[in-house]
């Protein structure tokens, strides 16, 4: 397939990806969405008890105050998600999105006058829509095929943040790790993609340990709890 090129690409549209889009939206940005939906973390890893765990006030955007600001609760991760989307549909930047388009590779080509797309030569010059000189290749794969789809940019807006969605396990010494404990290891990521009554039946007559003592793990620990008794483990673990 012929690259599609444009002057501007953003990757991901959760919180700073559709803030990105709503500054640059007379550019006419790209932004690739590997998902289904935006909202980044606050869709994808979270827990059916995860909040906020700052005033909402102090969590919005400048040009777009939360509709009931002075409220005290702590919003919950699905009234996070409403307030996404709505200043997504208030900015008029859901256009922009393109889901389901996970890029699988990026490569700086500012350094050639051509590249090799399916080894056909592409000069790049003028193809922008305001002439400039594309730098940036990107390939992305949609969810429901094999295929490739090159896009080429001028400029790349990196809005992935830190937190990925595939879970990150220490290494552990042959024979002394997850495969030799009796019960079921679940790293918190996973546990994020089971749906309350799923992870319901998980935890049902089940003990259960939480390694780690940052906000994912008190999160989890809380409604590990509403169901079973639970140890958290923390420090560095051998």
């Amino acid at each position: 397939m012929a690259p599609i090129v444009s002057k501007l690409g953003i990757i991901g549209a959760g919180v700073s990806g559709l803030a990105a889009a709503k500054q640059l939206a007379h550019h006419n940005p790209i932004v690739l969405e590997a998902s289904d939906s935006i909202g980044g973390v606050w869709r994808h890893c979270s827990y059916s008890s995860t909040k906020l765990q700052s005033h909402r006030r102090d969590y919005e955007f400048s040009d777009f105050p939360w509709p009931d600001r002075d409220n005290a609760d702590f919003p919950s991760h699905l009234e996070i998600l409403d307030y996404l989307n709505s200043y997504a549909q208030h900015f008029d930047v859901l256009k922009f999105v393109r889901f389901n388009s996970k890029v699988v590779e990026v490569r700086f080509v500012g350094d050639r006058e051509t590249v090799d797309f399916a080894a056909k030569p592409v000069e790049y010059r003028g193809l922008s829509p305001d002439g400039g000189q594309p730098v940036w290749e990107v390939s992305v794969q949609s969810n429901d095929s094999e295929a490739i789809q090159w896009y080429a940019f001028e400029f790349i807006v990196v809005c992935i943040g830190k937190y990925g969605d595939i879970p990150k396990l220490p290494e552990f010494p042959q024979n002394k790790g997850p495969e030799v404990f009796q019960g079921q290891t679940l790293h918190a990521l996973d546990y994020c993609k089971l749906d309350k009554d799923a992870a319901s039946d998980l935890l049902k007559d089940k003990k259960v340990v939480v390694v780690g003592y940052k906000k994912s793990a008190i999160d989890l620990a809380l409604e590990c709890a509403e169901a079973n008794q639970v140890m958290m483990i923390t420090g560095k673990i051998w």
